[in-house]
């Protein structure tokens, strides 16, 4: 609150105790209303949240292209193939996974 509300006088605490009642019951109506479509949502089958970047689908199409080194020797291609952001691409393949994916792909085709 911004106003200026000088609390020394009786009238002014009345002021300031009810407008802070006010606002706590405000604040208590919204709090009420969020749980209450939040649990309506869930029961439509809806969830917060953001559209995960990456299905089952991609998630294996983007092994597969990391495992073909000839074809697909970038991470950067790969990212653009998928039209996901490098952020989402390292969250579900960090550096080490993909070390792993492609030196199981390397020693495997050695003969």
């Amino acid at each position: 609150m911004t106003k200026n509300i000088d609390t020394r006088t009786p009238e002014a605490r009345l002021f300031f105790h009810m407008t802070a009642a006010i606002d706590e019951f405000q604040r208590e109506l919204i709090v009420e209303n969020t749980r209450a479509g939040l649990k309506a949502a869930a029961k439509r089958g809806r969830r917060g949240g953001r559209i995960k970047a990456m299905n089952e689908q991609t998630i294996k199409y983007a092994k597969a292209m990391l495992k073909d080194t000839e074809n697909s020797p970038f991470i950067g291609d790969i990212i653009d193939q998928l039209k996901i952001g490098r952020t989402a691409f390292y969250r579900y393949f960090p550096t080490d996974r993909i070390k792993e994916l492609r030196k199981e792909h390397f020693y495997s085709t050695k003969p």
